[in-house]
C-alpha cells in the first residue's frame, strides 16, 4: 500500500483501494503480491467505469475486482 501511495502512476488504484476499504487488509501481515494496474491501465476501461465502481453501492463489486489482483506470498518476475 505504501508503495502505491507514493507512486504517481497508481493514484487511481489507491483511490479504488480506499473506496473498497482494503487499506487495512493490505497492510496486514503478509506477504502479498499485488498485480497493481497503473493509471494508464485504468484509462483503457470504458468511460465512467472507475467512477461507477468507486460509488459506495458498488463496494462489493470493486472489492472483488481488486482482490482478484492480490495473491498470498511473494512472487517475483521469474515466477
Amino acid at each position: 500500500v505504501e508503495n502505491a501511495i507514493n507512486s504517481k502512476d497508481h493514484t487511481t488504484l489507491v483511490a479504488a483501494v480506499k473506496a473498497a476499504g482494503l487499506v487495512e487488509t493490505l497492510q496486514s501481515a503478509g506477504p502479498f503480491t499485488v498485480f497493481a494496474p497503473t493509471n494508464k491501465a485504468f484509462d483503457k476501461l470504458p468511460a465512467g467505469t472507475v467512477e461507477t465502481l468507486v460509488k459506495p453501492e458498488n463496494k462489493g463489486t470493486l472489492t472483488g475486482i481488486l482482490t482478484y489482483h492480490v495473491v498470498p506470498g511473494r512472487i517475483d518476475s521469474k515466477e
